[in-house]
């Protein structure tokens, strides 16, 4: 009889720390259609909010953020809904 060998993977370390409060940022807009005057005097940056992140990377310049993060088959991490803005931005 065969004995099962259970193999455990070993998981990449989550060093990440959460923000400790919501991000505002300006973030850039665009139209692909037809515009009137009006709409193009009235149109303005959008008012971003990021909340309940994670930091991946805080530069001097920009931050990355990541939303939800997950395990390979390999037990290495991979990372979604990640964005990354510029400080200027912010």
């Amino acid at each position: 009889m065969r004995r099962r060998i259970k193999t455990q993977l070993k998981k990449t370390k989550f060093n990440y720390k959460k923000l400790k409060k919501d991000l505002h940022w300006l973030d850039a807009i665009s139209q692909t259609g037809w515009l009137s005057i009006n709409d193009m005097d009235n149109i303005k940056p959008s008012n971003a909010v990021s909340g309940s992140m994670w930091i991946y990377k805080d530069t001097k310049d920009y931050i990355t953020l990541f939303g939800t993060y997950s395990y390979d088959d390999k037990g290495e991490i991979e990372f979604g809904e990640v964005i990354t803005i510029p400080k200027k931005w912010m």
